[in-house]
C-alpha cells in the first residue's frame, strides 16, 4: 500500500529526486528553495529511501481537518 511522505535532502535536489524515482518513489512535487520532495511509496519501500546518500529524512505526510467554526465543542 502506498503511502504519502516527505523527504528532506541536502545536496542538488533535482539528481536526488530521480534517485528517489529509481528507488520506487512516485514524486509529486520537488521544492528545492527548502530542500523537500514529497510523493507517495509503497510502505515496504519508504526504509530504502532514507538509505539514499543526501536522504536526511523520510516521513509519513500527516493530515490534519479541523471541525467547521459552527461545530459543537467536543
Amino acid at each position: 500500500m502506498d503511502e504519502n511522505i516527505i523527504v528532506t535532502v541536502s545536496g542538488e535536489i533535482e539528481p536526488l529526486a530521480e534517485r528517489l524515482r529509481a528507488e520506487g518513489m512516485s514524486v509529486g512535487q520537488v521544492l528545492g528553495e527548502v530542500g523537500i520532495i514529497t510523493g507517495s511509496v509503497d510502505a515496504e519501500r519508504r526504509e530504502s529511501l532514507a538509505a539514499v546518500p543526501g536522504v536526511l529524512s523520510v516521513e509519513i505526510e500527516r493530515n490534519f481537518q479541523m471541525p467547521p467554526p459552527d461545530a459543537e465543542i467536543q
